[in-house]
């Protein structure tokens, strides 16, 4: 592949990028302001990686440790989280989801959940499973980018 056919794949790629989060920003936006999809992904985030330390989860968004602080300040503020000792080292800090955190993630499924049926209402279950494998294939090749380019 010469230089200027790689050129040409990243700026396709990014432009795809952009139009996919465009697309799902504009149409979940709605049900809350972005404060509320920004807490529901931070929620979904620790309850995926199973109580994760305030550190770890940092390196794992490639966020500062001043970043990080504010958000965590936030969502255990709000109730949704607290932060518990690591059980063999009193010095990192987990986080884990309160009953009201669960809760917060539960209710917000439902009504995600009918806007993402009503945005894809237009496609055939082929598209929808075409839709969905592509998603898939992404993920990995996101994951593997990610993986490689650990520390």
């Amino acid at each position: 592949m010469t230089e200027k056919q790689a050129d040409k794949l990243v700026e396709d790629i990014m432009e795809d990028s952009i139009l996919y989060i465009k697309l799902f920003n504009n149409e979940l936006i709605h049900l809350g302001d972005r404060d509320f999809m920004k807490t529901f992904s931070w929620l979904i985030l620790i309850e995926s990686y199973d109580n994760p330390s305030i550190s770890g989860l940092g390196k794992k968004l490639r966020l500062a440790k001043s970043q990080m602080t504010g958000k965590i300040d936030q969502l255990a503020n709000d109730g949704l989280i607290k932060r518990i000792p690591d059980e063999k080292d009193r010095r990192i800090l987990r986080v884990k989801l309160t009953p009201y955190g669960h809760s917060f993630i539960k209710t917000s499924r439902n009504p995600i959940e009918e806007n993402m049926k009503q945005l894809l209402s237009s496609l055939n279950f082929e598209e929808i499973e075409e839709l969905k494998k592509s998603i898939e294939t992404i993920k990995n090749i996101v994951l593997k980018i990610m993986d490689a380019n650990k520390g």
